[in-house]
């Protein structure tokens, strides 16, 4: 009776969780996970101690330590391996369409595949938590550390599987047809090789640090980190709430991604107004770490603006793809949406240019301050005012170009759009650097490489300048260029050619 009341609770609060535990939960399954929790364990406790005597203080803290490392590398690689070939799953079958058409609000749907799809992994993790946590005291670990890392890792979670269920509704992967594991495959990669390091190097440098006595997850301290010269990794309350701010923030801007992407399967990936606030929420975050180490001197200054350049472009560059419409889109857009700024600025379905500009204006009203508050704007002013011309141009170029390549009927515009990318951002500076055509011996090369975007030779040789400067006139006319195509495209649309 018990056990009823309780599922119909479950039922009305989370159908989908309910249909999730019920196909999983079977006996024989429950039974191996708690099995290979079990023998994992054992197989941990002798390593620990190969001679059956009392584990030492020192082989509890590699058991702690081995834990701690395992919880999020195992959970973010297994559970997106498997949330994301259950998504591929339902996608092949067909059912996926039909749990959109049912009454249950998006949320639910999503919380119960993440709660449900991974629960026997849960299972298998949680059995191992009284002996983390004993191993954690016997070494001497702080309870406030211990809670701490149970604290961040569902939060780490919510992250980790937000990440990968969006690339699971987005795949053009599973959307052709091809086998859902080759796809879930490469996300768990993904989660594996970067979410999980990602996650870990945050926390132990900025979230654990107030509370690592010695060396109970790193070999050697970290130091003090800083953001806009106020140090937050000195007291664990800060630097708590530091991170809880950041990372709970990115939790919920992915999370509304999520659902916008499960209602609108559609639509882009990200709309425009969330991409404006992703982009100044990244670039504040962003300058905020820089600025305490570009204030020492001028090297670090220099060093800090190419950086900034650098995940400035990337970001923009990830960000243009997010938002970029499809052919389809941009058909209904130029003949049923009423023309204004507006819309340019704000629909989904509208060209990606003015967006773009909108993203660099707001890019360039964060950046070109700081150049200038860090000196690099006053000491280098030629260099600085080239180094932003390069990448507005270059950004234009990508956008235009990815635009373009959209807006034709092809197959997979995407993947020929990141293929271009590749050709012009890596492959071709990678053969000039290959034959050594860089600037430290040849000046004149500057203007190829600022043409492909990389306009920061100039600050470390000055004789590059003029060079730099052929660069960013050869990148205008290049962008005129496609300009006048992606117009010719747009008229082709509208009449229907």
């Amino acid at each position: 009776m018990t056990n009823s009341v309780l599922i119909d609770r479950l039922g009305n609060w989370n159908p989908q969780l309910l249909r999730e535990l019920r196909g999983r939960l079977k006996p024989h399954t429950v039974i191996a996970a708690v099995s290979f929790s079990v023998i994992f364990q054992i197989i941990l406790l002798l390593i620990a101690s190969p001679n059956s005597r009392p584990v030492p203080e020192s082989c509890w803290l590699d058991l702690w330590q081995i834990i701690t490392w395992m919880l999020p590398y195992v959970t973010f690689t297994l559970g997106s391996y498997w949330i994301v070939n259950d998504i591929g799953q339902e996608q092949k079958r067909g059912t996926l369409n039909f749990i959109r058409l049912s009454p249950c609000p998006a949320w639910q749907i999503l919380l119960g595949k993440m709660l449900g799809v991974p629960v026997l992994l849960y299972i298998f993790l949680g059995l191992m938590v009284p002996l983390h946590c004993l191993a954690g005291l016997q070494a001497g670990v702080s309870l406030p550390l211990i809670a701490s890392v149970y604290l961040m890792l569902p939060l780490g979670c919510a992250i980790c599987y937000s990440v990968v269920m969006l690339c699971g509704l987005v795949s053009e992967t599973q959307r052709t047809g091809n086998p859902p594991q080759a796809t879930a495959f490469g996300v768990g990669a993904i989660a594996c090789c970067a979410i999980a390091p990602l996650y870990m190097s945050w926390n132990t440098a900025i979230t654990w640090r107030p509370l690592l006595a010695n060396s109970e997850i790193f070999g050697y301290p970290h130091p003090v980190v800083s953001w806009f010269l106020l140090p937050i990794n000195n007291i664990g309350v800060v630097s708590h709430t530091f991170s809880l701010v950041v990372l709970g923030t990115t939790a919920f801007l992915l999370w509304r991604i999520l659902l916008r992407n499960f209602n609108k399967p559609r639509s882009t990936a990200i709309g425009k107004r969330q991409s404006y606030a992703i982009l100044a929420g990244v670039e504040v975050l962003a300058l905020g770490f820089f600025l305490p180490t570009s204030v020492v001197d001028e090297q670090n200054a220099t060093l800090a603006a190419i950086s900034m350049y650098v995940l400035t472009v990337m970001l923009l560059l990830v960000l243009m793809l997010t938002i970029c419409p499809q052919r389809q889109a941009l058909l209904e857009w130029v003949r049923y949406d009423s023309p204004g700024w507006q819309s340019l600025i704000w629909s989904d379905r509208s060209p990606l240019l003015v967006a773009v500009i909108i993203h660099l204006i707001v890019a360039s009203a964060l950046l070109v301050p700081w150049l200038f508050w860090i000196g690099i704007g006053t000491k280098k002013l030629v260099e600085t005012g080239l180094l932003v011309l390069c990448t507005t141009n270059t950004i234009l170029i990508s956008a235009t170009f990815v635009q373009q390549v959209c807006a034709t009927k092809i197959r997979n515009p995407m993947g020929w759009a990141s293929c271009g990318f590749s050709i012009w951002l890596l492959l071709a500076p990678g053969m000039l650097l290959y034959w050594e055509l860089i600037p430290d011996r040849i000046p004149a090369t500057a203007a190829l490489w600022t043409l492909f975007g990389y306009g920061f030779w100039q600050f470390y040789k000055p004789t590059a300048i003029p060079f730099v400067g052929l660069g960013i006139l050869a990148q205008w006319l290049f962008l005129a260029f496609l300009l006048r195509r992606f117009q010719k495209t747009m008229q082709k649309l509208k009449v229907g050619t």
